[in-house]
């Protein structure tokens, strides 16, 4: 982590060692714990509550029709799913709809500086083996109104709508893969960063996978299948590093203060290696001995 030279070297420094457990020479010796993939809440998908045929209007003779769509749910493994229904003209149609949380994502981060002004941030986002369906998308918490992604060829990104209710509360941003299916498949991996004046700090992150749009067949869905479609809030989400203005105003010891208070959660993340350890860091931390 290059943090020379900022006016929050300090700051930097002890985030820097506690996200990437790197310690000076004679302090406690280290192993690199492991990363624990982004957290799901497990929605169930199951089979569509049973409607009442549609009334569609009247034959030449008089007689009411019934759209009777008859919708079923089909599970084909990993995550993706066979949508079944009766058209309106009384062909079985199919759509295969993939979850957006059966994909599974290691996140990690890292954090640059080049001038006081510039802080780059860092992403490196793992589709593991495991997962059922690509990533489609990862989204990352701000708190910096002078916040830039960084885009190239096969990059995008975007800022999430924030009357969203899991995206309302700071700037998040959405990085995806661009280009050929704009996904990233199991066993990939994607780099995206952002630049941002503001300093580090604990942020939140969510990962998409599956299809964003489910593909159509030609007409579209009954709504009792179309309401099985899960929302945001069951998007992979877990924590990670980002900008935040609101450190800029804290003194030293208050600083100091957010690290400690975070610990137990950075050992539940993964990023510390056992309570031994945070611990450790905690006695250091409260005594300030940031050196």
């Amino acid at each position: 982590m290059g943090a020379r030279g900022h006016p929050h070297f300090h700051f930097l420094l002890s985030l820097g060692v506690l996200v990437c457990l790197k310690v000076a020479a004679g302090s406690l010796p280290l192993a690199s714990p492991s990363r624990l993939p982004l957290q799901k809440k497990n929605f169930e998908l199951g089979q569509p509550v049973p409607v009442s045929p549609e009334f569609e209007g009247y034959d030449n003779e008089g007689k009411p029709i019934y759209w009777d769509p008859r919708p079923r749910v089909v599970p084909l493994g990993r995550g993706r799913y066979a949508f079944k229904w009766f058209g309106r003209k009384g062909r079985e149609l199919t759509l295969i709809y993939e979850r957006p949380d059966a994909v599974d994502v290691i996140v990690e981060a890292s954090v640059a500086t080049s001038t006081p002004r510039s802080i780059s941030y860092l992403y490196k986002v793992r589709v593991m083996d495991t997962s059922g369906v690509p990533l489609i998308g990862f989204v990352v918490q701000t708190f910096s109104p002078k916040v830039k992604p960084v885009t190239n060829s096969t990059t995008f990104a975007g800022k999430m709508a924030g009357f969203i209710r899991e995206f309302s509360d700071g700037n998040w941003i959405r990085f995806a893969p661009f280009g050929g299916r704009n996904e990233l498949p199991p066993g990939r991996q994607a780099d995206f960063a952002l630049v941002s004046p503001d300093l580090p700090g604990l942020v939140a992150c969510r990962v998409h996978g599956g299809s964003f749009m489910v593909e159509g067949v030609g007409e579209e869905p009954p709504t009792a299948l179309e309401n099985l479609y899960l929302g945001h809030d069951a998007w992979p989400h877990g924590y990670t590093i980002g900008p935040d203005e609101r450190l800029a105003k804290m003194s030293l010891a208050a600083r100091l203060k957010y690290l400690v208070e975070r610990l137990p959660q950075m050992l539940q993340l993964g990023w510390i290696e056992n309570q031994k350890v945070m611990q450790w860091y905690g006695t250091n931390l409260k005594a300030g001995k940031v050196a």
